[in-house]
């Protein structure tokens, strides 16, 4: 990711500073009750409204994002409320040095970068859990990112975690608040787990 880019990101949370939104995104709000409190790995955080609501609900989170300054928000919100989070600036794109694994829990919401998907995958643990909810191409909802890059295909998480244990999947049922559609998964490495091709 360019400097410029880079710059984007740091100027945008600066600006939202004043009123960042610590409310959890309902979806992970409803699929709470499928995951157990472990060790956790939220990556794109933002300023990690999602972050604070698994360390409220005894998770012990890991929290990556490119932006410092939104690190820097989620920092100070999460000792105003005393919680324990660690922070880490990464870029996902261009140098996706990750934390070690394993992780119980790794989340991610509305980010979507397909190279990283197998990196994430292997810092599951058997037996642990992926979380994750973007903008997809499924449903009637126009509108959405206009970059393909950024937008799943229909059917595209069910083939991403073919191996593993589907324990919800959903897509285009729902508009995305800035167009198109949502899809979300929450999938259990097998405890054989293994990386290969789909057949």
């Amino acid at each position: 990711m360019s400097d410029d880019q880079k710059y984007d990101w740091n100027a945008r949370w600066r600006a939202k500073a004043a009123d960042a939104d610590w409310q959890a995104d309902p979806w992970l709000l409803r699929v709470l009750p499928l995951l157990h409190p472990g060790r956790t790995l939220d990556v794109a955080c933002g300023s990690g409204r999602n972050a604070i609501f698994l360390a409220e609900h005894g998770f012990a989170v890991t929290a990556i994002d490119l932006a410092q300054e939104a690190l820097e928000l989620l920092g100070q919100e999460a000792a105003r409320r005393s919680l324990a989070i660690e922070t880490r600036r990464v870029d996902l794109e261009a140098n996706p040095l990750l934390p070690a694994g394993p992780f119980d829990l790794v989340t991610g919401f509305f980010y979507l970068h397909r190279p990283l998907l197998p990196l994430l995958r292997e810092l599951v643990r058997p037996g642990g859990l992926m979380v994750l909810r973007t903008f997809s191409r499924a449903g009637p909802f126009p509108g959405g990112p206009g970059n393909p890059d950024f937008v799943l295909n229909p059917g595209e998480l069910l083939e991403i975690f073919w191996d593993w244990e589907i324990l919800l999947h959903e897509e285009g049922l729902e508009p995305a608040k800035k167009g198109g559609s949502l899809a979300g998964i929450v999938a259990r490495r097998p405890a054989a787990a293994h990386i290969g091709a789909a057949p």
